[in-house]
């Protein structure tokens, strides 16, 4: 965005201000009532508008507790088509559910995935509905302005390109809210770090996060699969240099994936969506006349958007995780477990 153009937006961001923070006084004096359950829950979010990684984070957080909790998803369900409180069953489909909620469905189908516009409401039906003999955790996608329900444990999550830091408020930038409404979490997550990040960049990029001293703070990266997935098998990624493709994404920010490709020393044609994009048959058609009988690589989101609309077989997704390195990955299990102990 150019200086002239958040110069002429500022005033519009002053007012975003004003507003949040008045309502985030209200929760903070307690005006606005911020609901706790007596369930252990982890809420995840960001102050940045766009892809810092959230939906990673939830799968990662889901495979890493699933030894030791009955795992909840609540999401908001952002582009579905139904409304109220639903929950994800063998019947769903992305337009039924959002596209995230439904990926984080079936890439487990043990974990209850329930969406709800209303989070309080979201979370006493899907407590009400889970079963009580077993050892529940709730996950809250996307949950870190709505206020109204108070997790556990509140993850922050901030791009390493993109830090809140260096940000500024919409329409100016891209915050939701200020810098400082980070203190309110209890663990900040840097994602998309680096392959190499030495420890004195991680102490200047923390001291720039203006921390508090309960504050946790781990830096991730994202690490691709090694292995491309379809209908019914898998491929190794490596397979794609010799097999032309064409890479469709409806992500929020496909540069890293473009970049990654590009790396592995692979050549291939892009259409690039919005996020949460829904695809239409005028799109599938573009989609289909564009690859030429060619494979189709997608994210996973996306995949299960698409592999009812086109042949499948020549449908595939590469996965995405967040990566932690061996010690941090101990760290931030250890915190979570520790702290569902004392819930």
């Amino acid at each position: 965005m150019s200086l002239i153009r958040k110069i002429v937006l500022y005033p519009f961001a002053i007012l975003l201000n004003f507003l949040t923070s008045i309502r985030n006084l209200f929760f903070d004096v307690g005006i606005f009532k911020e609901y706790t359950f007596d369930y252990f829950s982890i809420g995840v979010g960001n102050i940045s508008m766009g892809g810092t990684g959230k939906s990673v984070l939830v799968s990662y957080l889901a495979d890493i507790l699933n030894d030791k909790y009955m795992i909840n998803i609540l999401s908001r369900g952002y582009g579905r088509k139904s409304k109220g409180f639903q929950i994800a069953n063998k019947s769903s489909n992305p337009n039924y559910l959002g596209d995230e909620p439904f990926m984080f469905y079936k890439q487990n189908p043990k974990v209850r995935v329930g969406v709800c516009n209303r989070r309080r409401e979201g979370m006493q039906r899907l407590i009400k509905s889970s079963n009580k003999n077993l050892k529940n955790i709730f996950i809250l996608d996307d949950v870190y302005q709505h206020r109204w329900v108070k997790p556990s444990i509140m993850i922050l999550l901030t791009e390493y390109s993109k830090p809140y830091f260096k940000d500024y408020l919409f329409p100016s930038g891209n915050l939701r809210e200020s810098r400082n409404s980070a203190r309110r979490a209890d663990l900040i997550i840097v994602t998309k770090c680096p392959s190499e990040l030495p420890i004195e960049e991680r102490k200047k990029f923390i001291s720039k996060l203006n921390i508090n001293l309960n504050q946790k703070v781990f830096f991730t990266k994202i690490k691709y699969d090694g292995h491309i997935f379809g209908k019914s098998k898998k491929l190794p990624l490596k397979i794609l240099k010799k097999v032309p493709f064409v890479l469709v994404t409806g992500i929020a920010d496909n540069t890293l994936l473009v970049r990654e490709l590009k790396m592995r020393g692979l050549v291939f044609k892009t259409i690039n969506y919005k996020d949460h994009f829904t695809y239409t048959k005028k799109n599938i058609n573009k989609i289909t006349s564009f690859s030429d009988g060619n494979l189709i690589l997608t994210t996973e989101k996306d995949y299960y958007k698409l592999q009812d609309h086109m042949n499948s077989d020549l449908l595939f997704y590469v996965k995405i995780n967040i990566h932690f390195s061996q010690e941090d990955s101990k760290l931030f299990k250890s915190y979570i477990l520790k702290k569902g102990k004392l819930n």
